[in-house]
């Protein structure tokens, strides 16, 4: 055998190589061991790569961003609201137009008219009455007592007559429908506003205007006035009354005394000026009933605010009416005297 073959079948110890394993030192059984290099595992990417050697081309210039335009100026109005007092008069004010509209076109709902009739007029009557008895009883305590001193008790009768037909009556009713009325109105239409049946009528098709303010409008135009002569006839009544059992003045002396002072145009006034005072109140209330907004306490709230301005709205038409219809001197109490 030669040397070089005795070199390659010379054993190769376990020590020496890592890929030859003796199981034993008398086994001549090879076990070759995996090797421990890692081979490179290529990775994958989904973003596409570009060669610099396969396109040479130059890349174009991406364009210029724009450059930011100048913010405009703050407007002087940009967050300005009008005031809620503000918005509810002109809505007042465009509701009144709307309500002449309709009843002027004939578009009014009858039945809730007749039912509205019956709500302002005797519903209301009782606490009218009352009213207007205590305050003509009230008047008659400090005009009798005045006049009587002054021998004018002859004159007590007219003066009572005047007062009452042309301002005690007249305001005491409105006042009382104000707060009777008035205040159901507001928070009738509040209540509907806020749970969304105004936008069920109209999806219905009837129209919120026909159907829940012109009656009621209409109502207090047309109530207001009964109302009215029925709370004078009241008051000079229980007026006579108190001075005939308690200063000895006769009631045909006191009714007598009215006859002579009274004019038809007092009692007209008087009428006018309901009326006026009955649109007032009815409008101003339904125009807050159907702005409201906020749930029960907006409800609660534009309750309030409509008697209030209504009240205001009432003395400042008196003011004017009275300017109006009654200027220059009168003579109604030197007929009173006989």
């Amino acid at each position: 055998m030669s040397p070089a073959a005795a070199l390659l079948l010379r054993p190769t110890s376990a020590t020496t190589h890592p890929l030859l394993h003796l199981s034993s030192p008398k086994s001549v059984v090879l076990r070759l061991h995996p090797s421990r290099r890692r081979l490179p595992v290529p990775r994958l990417s989904l973003t596409p790569t570009t060669s610099s050697n396969s396109n040479n081309s130059p890349t174009p210039p991406s364009p210029p961003a724009p450059s930011p335009e100048p913010a405009a100026p703050p407007s002087l109005f940009a967050n300005w609201s009008p005031p809620r007092a503000i918005w509810r008069g002109l809505s007042a004010l465009l509701l009144a137009g709307q309500v002449f509209h309709r009843v002027l076109t004939g578009s009014v709902h009858r039945r809730n008219l007749l039912a509205q009739l019956r709500r302002v007029g005797p519903g209301s009557a009782g606490v009218a009455l009352l009213t207007a008895a205590f305050v003509g009883m009230a008047f008659t305590i400090q005009f009798v007592r005045e006049f009587t001193r002054l021998g004018l008790h002859r004159s007590v009768g007219g003066v009572l007559a005047l007062a009452l037909a042309r301002e005690l009556s007249p305001v005491v009713t409105a006042v009382v429908a104000a707060g009777r009325v008035g205040s159901a109105f507001a928070a009738e239409l509040g209540t509907m506003q806020v749970s969304e049946q105004t936008d069920t009528l109209r999806v219905l098709g009837a129209n919120p205007v026909d159907y829940l303010v012109v009656p009621r409008v209409l109502a207090c135009v047309l109530a207001l006035p009964v109302l009215t002569l029925i709370s004078f006839a009241l008051g000079l009544a229980s007026s006579a009354f108190l001075a005939d059992s308690v200063f000895g003045v006769s009631v045909s002396i006191i009714l007598e005394s009215a006859r002579r002072a009274l004019r038809p145009w007092d009692l007209i006034s008087s009428l006018l000026k309901s009326q006026v005072f009955g649109a007032i109140i009815a409008v101003v209330s339904c125009a807050w009933g159907v702005t409201t907004h906020g749930g029960a306490k907006g409800v609660g709230e534009s309750t309030t605010s409509a008697v209030v301005v209504s009240l205001v709205g009432v003395f400042i038409a008196d003011f004017a009416l009275s300017c109006l219809f009654f200027q220059g001197a009168g003579d109604s109490l030197k007929y009173a005297m006989g």
